[in-house]
């Protein structure tokens, strides 16, 4: 540990690092104990911080480094820094903060939530029934029939997110000479088959839309802020009588219906756009296990 933290030296070794390293390594030396990450990481995000301290003019003090305000600027300049690797980097500057509070202060660390992962959860067979039912209602050429069917069928049917069910247009849809649909999803390589429920509306959908927007297909900017739920929101308005209309609830009822029939999740997870099936791990709650008989047969490998 002593050897990783004193020989450490920044890829670009850039040169405000100097200034910094003695505080750096001496920060490192006092908390790596207490903080759950190796310590190269914690290493590569506190040298960095240091660095960017000692640029933009913040006092040569760890404590000063260490401010949650300083921590944020730090992030914010990091441009390529993205998606989980941000909260990556905060978790182990904040860890870092409150094992140095605790040394300097004795002040104890705020107190975490506790909470298992979970997703929205799925609407029930009755509630997609119902939502079918007046979706296909409304006059189908209208702006407002054709959006709630794509809606449905994109989300329910096929498990896109928002972004990718604003993206996705009359083009992107292929029938199939089995009748199967197939959504090419924008922006990537996948191809996602359409739930059999969603097939024919989906279809039929993508005909009428042609080269446009299957949602909203008059709408001016291609992903409007708030688009899906301000539209879910005005419209149901009109329909008394039926649930909130949640896109996050459509995919979790087409994940959750796909794990509910044994769907190999290494499937599920590359329709559904995830790098791993350790994505759904918040999604299995509702689904129920085995039986004895059915494990068995699958162990087994009879039919």
């Amino acid at each position: 540990m002593s050897g990783a933290i004193l020989g450490y030296q920044p890829s670009e070794e850039p040169s405000e690092w100097p200034l910094v390293a003695d505080g750096v390594r001496m920060v490192a030396a006092a908390t790596c104990d207490s903080v759950p990450y190796p310590v190269p990481k914690v290493m590569l995000a506190l040298s960095g911080l240091a660095v960017y301290a000692e640029r933009v003019g913040i006092a040569r003090d760890p404590l000063a480094w260490l401010t949650p305000e300083a921590i944020t600027r730090y992030l914010l300049a990091r441009t390529k820094l993205e998606g989980s690797s941000i909260q990556t980097y905060r978790s182990i500057l904040l860890r870092i903060r409150e094992a140095l509070m605790w040394l300097e202060y004795g002040q104890q660390p705020t107190p975490r939530m506790s909470a298992k992962r979970q997703r929205a959860a799925p609407y029930t067979p009755p509630e997609l029934v119902r939502y079918l039912m007046w979706a296909r209602a409304l006059p189908p050429t209208s702006v407002l029939g054709g959006s709630a069917l794509a809606l449905l069928a994109l989300g329910a049917g096929c498990g896109l997110t928002r972004r990718e069910v604003l993206a996705i247009r009359g083009t992107d849809i292929t029938v199939l000479p089995s009748e199967a649909v197939v959504v090419a999803v924008p922006g990537s390589d996948r191809l996602v088959v359409c739930r059999a429920m969603w097939e024919e509306d989906l279809a039929a959908r993508a005909r009428t839309a042609g080269n446009g927007y299957l949602f909203l297909p008059h709408r001016q900017v291609a992903d409007p802020k708030n688009g899906v739920s301000n539209w879910t929101k005005r419209t149901l308005n009109r329909a008394p009588g039926l649930p909130d209309l949640k896109l996050a609830r459509l995919r979790s009822t087409w994940i959750v219906e796909l794990l509910r029939q044994r769907v190999p999740e290494d499937v599920i997870a590359a329709a559904a756009g995830m790098k791993s099936t350790a994505a759904l791990a918040p999604y299995r709650a509702p689904v129920p296990p085995l039986t004895t008989a059915a494990t068995a047969r699958m162990l087994r490998g009879s039919t």
